[in-house]
């Protein structure tokens, strides 16, 4: 019996799951809340509910976890910095932002000159770069090198990296991680990178340790974007990779489960829903590089749609008489209660005295991480952390102690760099009141729902109500969204008021019994699989709503852990064909890969060099990514296409390079 050990370590759950490779089905499954404070914690409570005889025996172990991407949603994560080489600061200044780069002022502007063909015509002041990154490093734990032309000599990133390891800082080159022009949104991707490494490595030491401990000795792979597998040590180089390995991983065990060539596949979680197209059995993937919170990148991935929408996402009145949902995630008061007992009682004693404010009072905040002896921090934050030290505060109580008030108390930073907690009203209390999920202090649950619905001069029940309502709404709403844009590429990122309205309309309207002029309804034959613990409770009245019918399959709570179990290894390596004039007057062509350049004189020979050139780098790949065995090798040869012209008579498509991808894919040796 070959047995292989999934884990997923989510916003909220931890799932892990014993698989039967040679029976294809799964032996014993467990979840247990994640531990943000120590992801052991949680990861251990899971593999101890698994039968011990079993999990010895384990040969391999397949990892996915919704951290990175919830790094991304909250925009938290370590202290990186970028440093750019040679690029066009007024040009970062205008189109940075979209692509979730930070402020001029916060980037390392390194001047050279270098040409289009990655030719260095100005060497920088390497000395004064070497005096000035000093001050600029300060603090930080990681820095992002990319310079203008690096994929096409990366010489510069380089040298830059080498006089940073001398301050201790680990450097990330862009050269290293991705292949394509565009330097801004390859500094973007690269920085991200910086800022997930120790992301990942708390997660794959808390793993490490958690295995270690129940004497479990077996290889790890880790889950990337597309629904592939790497090794742990080529994910511990590229945390940027594991960005929606979580979803990917649910997609792939739904397609497993569910049995649907034509699907959408719905996960919700503690802090986003993750929802994927499924066509023929192949999942949609995205024709260009993953954007997730303010963040574009340029990592391949299955084409999820992530919603800062779960089972943890916050519930505040929104001053119009209803309630917003999300998309920061928090605590739930009823997870939270059960570990400080007296938030129960201060809530209790909150929704008795009816007092309102404009801050959010059922909230209150705990420590995560101490930062007692680091630099980079403000007094009140000192003091903010101090204050938390014995325990959470309700927010009023901790801007006292931090001698503030409530309406200057200042936590953001200390949030996004999960250095606090905040905990506060989710669907999750929601459940508990309306008796759906009642696995924590029902009671705390019961009196934050009840102040809230206070406010709004409802009944709790009525008050829970109305936000479930609003989480099948607003999954209607996405589902709709996705198919619109998947059948009609018009539809691609549309959004306005008219749209949307129309999509509410068909919500509110579908099905209406009523007689009308105009009945409104959209329908799908794609069959909704509910992936994560909640989905059981909005998914089937969406799928109603769609025509269309719901599959929740049993295993569906540890779905993401079955995921990662059932992918396999894959590089992908792309080779630009470039056609240029020579000196002598010659049409000839330049092959470049992220590694090596060639000239050819026919464009014939130029694909046969860029083919075999681009399988021996994907090959290789595969095997430092952890392939094993017999590899399949697939290829595409893509012209790249552009329009020319000064009118709309004149305008003619040319091309302007050419495209060959050959990827690589095996299997994990197991």
């Amino acid at each position: 019996m070959g047995i292989g050990l999934g884990i997923d370590t989510g916003g909220t759950c931890t799932d892990a799951v014993l698989y039967d490779f040679t029976q294809r089905r799964i032996l014993a499954g467990a979840k247990s809340l994640t531990t943000k404070e120590d992801l052991a914690l949680g990861i251990g409570a899971a593999l101890d509910q698994l039968p011990v005889e079993l999990l010895r025996r384990t040969e391999r172990v397949a990892l996915s976890t919704t951290l990175a991407t919830n790094a991304c949603v909250e925009n938290k994560g370590g202290r990186a910095g970028l440093i750019l080489i040679g690029g066009d600061r007024q040009v970062v200044e205008k189109n940075g932002n979209q692509y979730g780069l930070p402020s001029a002022d916060h980037i390392y502007f390194l001047d050279a000159e270098l040409a289009e063909d990655g030719t260095v015509r100005r060497e920088p002041d390497w000395e004064r770069f070497r005096q000035e990154s000093a001050a600029f490093l300060k603090g930080l734990e990681a820095a992002a090198v990319v310079s203008y032309q690096g994929i096409r000599n990366p010489a510069l990133e380089k040298q830059a990296q080498e006089i940073l390891k001398e301050s201790g800082v680990r450097a990330i080159g862009g050269h290293e991680l991705f292949w394509d022009r565009n330097y801004i949104r390859r500094g973007a991707s690269t920085l991200l990178n910086a800022r997930l490494l120790p992301v990942i490595d708390t997660f794959l030491q808390a793993v490490d340790r958690t295995l270690m401990e129940r004497e479990i000795h077996a290889p790890m792979v880790v889950v990337r974007s597309d629904g592939s597998l790497m090794s742990e040590s080529f994910s511990r180089e590229r945390p940027v990779e594991t960005i929606l390995c979580g979803p990917a991983a649910s997609v792939m065990a739904g397609m497993h489960l569910a049995g649907c060539p034509d699907c959408l596949v719905v996960d919700m979680g503690g802090t986003t829903t993750d929802i994927a197209l499924v066509r023929g059995g192949i999942p949609v993937k995205v024709s260009d590089g993953v954007t997730i919170g303010q963040w574009r990148t340029f990592v391949k991935s299955v084409d999820i749609h992530t919603i800062g929408l779960g089972g943890d996402s916050v519930v505040r009145l929104d001053g119009q008489g209803g309630v917003s949902i999300g998309p920061e995630r928090v605590m739930p008061l009823c997870s939270a209660a059960v570990r400080w007992p007296w938030i129960r009682e201060e809530l209790e004693e909150l929704a008795r005295s009816g007092r309102t404010s404009a801050c959010p009072l059922q909230e209150f905040f705990c420590l995560v991480r101490d930062i007692a002896g680091r630099e980079g921090y403000t007094d009140r934050e000192y003091r903010i952390c101090e204050a938390l030290r014995d325990g959470a505060l309700r927010i009023d109580r901790l801007a006292e102690a931090a001698q503030g008030d409530t309406y200057t108390l200042d936590t953001r930073r200390l949030e996004r760099e999960g250095v606090v907690l905040r905990c506060g009203v989710t669907p999750t209390d929601v459940m508990h009141v309306l008796g759906d999920y009642t696995a924590f202090d029902r009671q705390a649950a019961s009196a934050a729902v009840a102040y809230l619905a206070q406010r709004l001069e409802m009944e709790p029940e009525a008050f829970g109500r109305m936000v479930f309502d609003q989480i099948k709404r607003t999954l209607y709403e996405q589902l709709v969204h996705i198919l619109l844009e998947n059948e009609n590429s018009a539809y691609k990122g549309m959004q306005g008021p008219g749209l949307d309205r129309l999509i509410r309309d068909s919500w509110n309207r579908s099905h209406d019994q009523e007689k009308s002029l105009l009945r409104l309804s959209l329908e799908t034959s794609a069959v909704l699989v509910g992936i994560g613990a909640p989905t059981h409770l909005f998914l089937p009245q969406v799928a109603e709503k769609l025509g269309t019918r719901c599959v929740i399959p049993p295993e569906a709570a540890v779905a993401n852990a079955l995921g990662a179990l059932v992918g396999h290894i894959a590089a992908a390596v792309t080779a630009e064909i470039e056609p240029f004039i020579s000196e002598s007057g010659q049409d000839q062509f330049r092959i470049y890969t992220s590694r090596q350049h060639f000239t050819a004189v026919e464009e014939e020979e130029a694909i046969k060099i860029a083919l075999k050139t681009a399988e021996e780098e994907a090959v290789a790949e595969a095997r430092r990514r952890g392939a094993a065995g017999e590899l399949t090798i697939t290829s595409r040869v893509e012209p790249v296409m552009a329009k020319v012209g000064h009118s709309l008579i004149d305008v003619q498509e040319i091309c302007v390079c050419t495209h060959v991808t050959v990827t690589a894919a095996g299997g994990t040796g197991f």
